[in-house]
């Protein structure tokens, strides 16, 4: 939206989510246009596409299917699912249970991630210097605290960011913290 023209007749702007950081404010606040958010409008919406994030790169899914389209038109199905049958153990990977998560952000889309993830029988980390009270309330007391995103990037499986995009988080994961992490993290 930054740049562009806006018709006369335009007296708002919602985003759906909780940040404004894609909306010129201080442009159409000059110009009399209201801005504004919902946050956790999407909250749940987020929470399920992390989910079949994380499944997918559990399971191996995606390169399976690469796979299994890799082969083309076979015209002997026995032989297909011989075949299929043969390889498919390079394609199951494992089970969240017991997998450990690291939650950078633990606002409402944050709080709703942590909590599907302790109901499917994962660890949670959770990590957040500007932590609203309201928040904390919303959190459970399973997810451990950490205290900088390093230590939480060492110990996590899986790593989930879900903070606004503002200059204090541009480049919060980048070459150095992706260094970080543990062997094999997602």
């Amino acid at each position: 939206l930054q740049g562009e023209a806006v018709p006369a007749s335009l007296l708002a702007v919602a985003r759906a989510g909780a940040g404004v950081n894609n909306i010129p404010v201080a442009e159409y606040g000059k110009q009399g246009i209201v801005v504004f958010n919902t946050p956790g409008a999407n909250a749940n919406a987020v929470k399920e596409l992390v989910l079949a994030a994380m499944l997918l790169a559990a399971r191996g899914v995606l390169p399976g299917i690469a796979y299994a389209q890799s082969l083309g038109q076979m015209s002997d199905s026995a032989a297909m699912h011989q075949l299929l049958e043969k390889e498919k153990a390079r394609f199951a990977g494992g089970e969240l249970r017991g997998k450990t998560l690291g939650i950078v952000g633990l606002g409402a889309i944050g709080a709703m991630v942590a909590d599907m993830a302790l109901a499917l029988g994962m660890k949670v980390l959770g990590f957040d210097p500007v932590l609203s009270v309201d928040a904390a309330w919303r959190l459970s007391n399973a997810v451990q605290r950490m205290e900088n995103l390093p230590t939480l990037l060492a110990r996590a499986d899986y790593v989930s960011l879900h903070v606004p995009a503002l200059d204090a988080t541009r480049h919060l994961i980048n070459a150095g913290t992706l260094g970080q992490m543990k062997a094999g993290a997602v």
